[in-house]
């Protein structure tokens, strides 16, 4: 009879096993990321806290860094495989051959990037720096738009104030607190938290002068090897994004408890009025284009670059359109 056969047996015993034997999870793709320390970092923040990049099938492995251009600099060195940096280093390492493309945008960063100093200070405009000394990070977009827009605006050249360089935002609170600057470039969260607990005053903002788009950078070599892991990325990071958008209140929250495992422990509120400063617009667009052409020209004429770097291939918007419509 049919239902004594050996084959129907075995067929039986095979179905049973594949039942008994639990699924294999898929295993993880491993990526490296840089987180910033500034809000700048926020929506990194949050993929990997709410396990976004997990639930894309990354395995994260990622380090802080305070300049974005430190982390382009793990780039070159073969740590990291995707940095959030400046245009300014962007342009500067295309034009030197770092083998990197921009992705997306990270953010427009200008509203929480401050001039700020001591409250009790009498400086109250940039007009009133000359012969004061003014902190900054060397080799930024923060340093390069002071010096060649706000500055300037005030009818202030180099020589009529001093500048003092210091890379990361969290040691220059401390030094106008010392007395040692009379004046800062700083951004969020720092801002939010020193005005918060009465230290500092913001005399300007940056959006005057310039947007500060934040440019999202992946190296060559993961583009190539393992294009499907980028994309992974940033499915990870807009929803992130989608978060802080459509939910800023939770999203500072989950900021918060980053913030308070780092020792800051920052209200809610006042780190939620930080990243509602921040624009988050992830595409490469015409405008990205022509303000990427138009520093590089600033940059040359400073002499910062000797020549101009080929945007065009220092740029893949084809990533992100992925990443949007897989969404």
């Amino acid at each position: 009879m049919i239902r004594n056969s050996p084959f129907v047996l075995l067929a039986v015993v095979m179905a049973s096993v594949a039942l008994a034997t639990p699924a294999q999870p898929q295993k993880l793709v491993p990526l490296r990321i840089a987180v910033h320390t500034a809000v700048i970092g926020a929506a990194d923040v949050i993929a990997i806290r709410q396990g976004f990049y997990k639930q894309e099938g990354l395995d994260v492995e990622w380090r802080r860094f305070a300049l974005g251009k430190d982390g382009r600099d793990a780039m070159i060195a073969g740590a990291l495989d995707v940095n959030a940096t400046a245009t300014t280093p962007f342009i500067v390492g295309l034009e030197k051959g770092v083998p990197y493309t921009a992705i997306a945008i990270n953010s427009l960063f200008c509203g929480t990037n401050h001039v700020v100093v001591l409250k009790a200070s009498d400086i109250n405009s940039i007009g009133q720096l000359k012969g004061k000394r003014v902190a900054l990070p060397k080799g930024t977009v923060t340093e390069h738009v002071f010096l060649s827009k706000i500055a300037p605006a005030y009818g202030l050249k180099k020589g009529d104030y001093e500048v003092a360089n210091i890379p990361d935002s969290k040691d220059r609170i401390p030094s106008l607190v010392a007395k040692a600057v009379d004046v800062a470039a700083l951004g969020d969260p720092f801002v939010a938290a020193a005005e918060h607990e009465g230290l500092i005053r913001s005399i300007e903002n940056y959006c005057k002068y310039d947007t500060l788009p934040f440019i999202l950078t992946a190296t060559n070599k993961i583009i190539k090897e393992r294009p499907e892991a980028v994309v992974a990325y940033l499915r990870g990071w807009l929803r992130a994004v989608k978060l802080l958008k459509e939910q800023p209140e939770k999203a500072a929250t989950i900021y918060a408890d980053d913030q308070k495992e780092l020792g800051r422990d920052t209200p809610v509120a006042v780190l939620d009025k930080a990243l509602r400063r921040m624009r988050w617009e992830p595409e490469i667009n015409a405008e990205i284009d022509r303000y990427l052409a138009e520093e590089v020209r600033e940059l040359i004429a400073a002499g910062q670059v000797k020549a101009a770097p080929d945007l065009a291939k220092g740029m893949n918007k084809e990533l992100l359109r992925k990443a949007m419509a897989a969404r």
